[in-house]
């Protein structure tokens, strides 16, 4: 019931109380009149038409009383009510002895009930009316027209004082009633202003709070600072403002559901607010970006504060269980610590913004604290990417090969096609340049596709020049596998160029994997095994994936790193590299050592009983005219030395 008046329109509440409060008022005249004739009757038993026209008036008006409830006749009941009263204190009067009889105590009330009910203007009609009808008495008794009152001159006394305390007490009751119902509506405003404060705090907090985490948004974070930028004691102060952003985070999403993934962003808040004071605001002003605003003393190191920074990146890197489910996120920070001289929000904005950057173009998961030079990178940057735009645009796109060689025969066990961009210059831009740039812009996925195509296109051109190429090796990303179509489009290039899925190797970094059934990137992987397209794990032994991940997506083979190769000469990296390499073999899957660019790391892989191998020792990534040259006068390369030795082996 409460939730319904509240919905109810306020005019028709008060409506509603007033419409109550006639009924009462009347109900209360009603009696007054009906004790006053019983008085009247005891002390004046002669009956007179006066008293029975205002027995009719008792019963009418509390008749009317009833019929007030009625919205459509409350009007017409208040006004009867007055009409009433005052005819019938005129009538009365006329039979029992003029303006002496009851004229003066009872129709003075009709004005206090139009006032109470209907209004100032009927207040005015009903006054006029209750003079006139004075005036007209006073003048009837001259002219002879009203009658002796019919009882002495002691009892007319006594029942004036009846009718006078009578008329008193209706308009007692009226007011009365209206005195409780003005207090009602006092109390029901105050009431209503203590929820409209309460409404008004609540609104402001949601303005300047997100609704998820609890934390100050993005309006809540600019209020705070500009406090502080305009606080009194700014001279005295550093303020300190961090930009913090969740790595992987949208991998949580898309493994695990965003349910979980908006648990782990409470976590990640509250792990935020403990590692900052009181008097540090942490804010979410993005899907998956913090703002942490702090003051500290004028002589705090910038130090202390890149430790701080450090140490949240560390605790936000770590496992985190929620609803039972173990995930891994990770974060860049980006910050900067203002001089004491003031300065805009805007401004501390863009710098922690620069830092940000930094961070995570240096690989992510590291605090960067702003250095002026960033603005320099972050023009440089810019027309770096406006450079990979226009190429993205202009079929700047081009892919390179490299050969896999069997260590044990010479020949050629496959070749990974490796995507580049071609500047303006045409220099080939590396991958450790365009990667980041384009997992920034998301055009990753789209760049994976067109050296995907390139490389199909290259082993059909490489079988017709006669050149027996079992497979051709592609690098899928994250962002490639978790599309909803990347399946049907491989195999559909695939199909549409005449090849077997067999022809096509994809090869998934070992920071890509996440070991989750509802993964995208996993249920990729899932169904390209399922269409005949081998998959193996590139980058083996940089990463934090093993050999039980790979049993478990069921993988077909793998890739040693690179930075293990180039170790080869320690002993136990040595042994690293066998025991990966049997242990490998007896779970059956295929191995391929990457980074070979010596004799001595051919002949130590030799030894441990690798199988293949590839690198720039053997051939370095060469465009298709080129790698095509290159397999024609293969053993006769500038690395001869190697070259014989492969061509020697029994």
């Amino acid at each position: 019931m409460v939730e319904l008046l509240q919905d109810e329109d306020p005019n028709q509440l008060r409506f509603a109380d007033q419409r109550r409060l006639l009924s009462r008022v009347a109900l209360s005249i009603s009696l007054i009149l009906v004790i006053y004739l019983c008085i009247v009757m005891y002390i004046m038993p002669v009956m007179t038409v006066g008293k029975y026209i205002a027995a009719v008036a008792a019963l009418l008006i509390g008749s009317l009383s009833f019929l007030c409830h009625h919205e459509k006749l409350y009007t017409a009941s208040a006004t009867s009510i007055v009409v009433i009263t005052i005819v019938g204190g005129v009538v009365a009067s006329l039979s029992n002895g003029g303006a002496d009889g009851f004229v003066a105590p009872i129709i003075i009330s009709a004005p206090v009930i139009a006032a109470l009910f209907i209004g100032a203007r009927a207040t005015l009609v009903s006054a006029i009316g209750v003079i006139a009808a004075i005036v007209s008495l006073l003048y009837l008794e001259r002219i002879g027209f009203v009658s002796e009152a019919p009882y002495s001159a002691e009892t007319l006394n006594i029942a004036a004082v009846v009718m006078l305390a009578a008329s008193t007490g209706i308009c007692a009751s009226g007011v009365g009633y209206f005195a409780h119902a003005m207090q009602a509506q006092i109390r029901s405003l105050r009431e209503s202003q203590d929820r409209l404060l309460t409404a008004s705090e609540q609104l402001d907090h949601s303005a300047h709070h997100d609704t998820l985490t609890g934390l100050a948004n993005r309006q809540g974070m600019h209020r705070y600072l500009d406090a502080v930028l305009t606080s009194p004691s700014r001279a005295d102060q550093k303020i300190f403002l961090a930009h913090v952003d969740l790595d992987k985070f949208k991998s949580i999403n898309d493994t695990y559901g965003h349910p979980i993934g908006d648990e782990v962003l409470k976590t990640a808040a509250r792990v935020m607010n403990q590692e900052f004071d009181a008097s540090a605001l942490v804010a979410r002003i993005g899907g998956d970006e913090f703002l942490i605003v702090s003051v500290f003393a004028a002589d705090t190191p910038q130090s202390e504060l890149q430790a701080k920074c450090e140490n949240l990146v560390r605790r936000l890197k770590s496992p985190m269980t929620v609803e039972q489910v173990t995930c891994q996120i990770g974060a860049s920070i980006g910050f900067v610590v203002s001089a004491p001289q003031a300065r805009s929000i805007d401004s501390l904005m863009t710098d922690a913004d620069l830092a940000l950057y930094s961070a995570k173009r240096n690989g992510r998961g590291q605090a960067r604290a702003f250095e002026a030079s960033m603005r320099d990178q972050l023009e440089r940057d810019r027309v770096f990417r406006i450079e990979i735009e226009s190429a993205l645009e202009n079929d700047g796109i081009v892919s390179v090969l490299q050969p896999q060689v069997c260590v044990r025969s010479g020949d050629i066990v496959g070749v990974e096609s490796l995507g580049r961009i071609r500047s303006r210059s045409g220099e080939l831009l590396s991958p450790v340049m365009i990667l980041p740039v384009l997992t920034e812009m998301g055009r990753l996925a789209e760049f994976d596709f067109e050296v995907m195509k390139q490389s199909l296109d290259a082993l059909i051109a490489l079988r017709r020049a006669g050149h027996a190429i079992p497979s051709v090796s592609i690098n899928a990303s994250a962002d490639s596998l978790r599309s909803p179509d990347y399946v049907s489009r491989v195999l559909s290039e695939v199909e549409s160029r005449g090849l077997a899925p067999a022809d096509l190797v994809v090869e998934i970094l070992e920071s890509t994997l996440i070991v989750s059934s509802d993964d995208a990137a996993v249920t990729s992987i899932y169904k390209l095994r399922e269409a005949g397209v081998a998959a193996i794990m590139d980058d083996f032994g940089s990463g934090h994936a093993t050999i039980s991940n790979m049993l478990k997506l069921e993988l077909d083979g793998l890739k040693v790193d690179r930075s293990l190769t180039a170790d080869l000469d320690r002993e136990k990296t040595l042994k690293l590299v066998r025991a990966v390499n049997a242990l490998a073999k007896d779970l059956e899957f295929s191995v391929i050592i990457e980074g070979v660019e010596t004799a001595q790391q051919f002949d130590l892989l030799r030894r441990i009983g690798c199988e293949m191998v590839q690198g720039f020792g053997i051939c370095k990534p060469l465009h298709l005219e080129a790698f095509d040259a290159w397999m024609r006068d293969y053993g006769r390369s500038s690395v001869d030395a190697l070259q014989d030795r492969l061509h020697n082996l029994a």
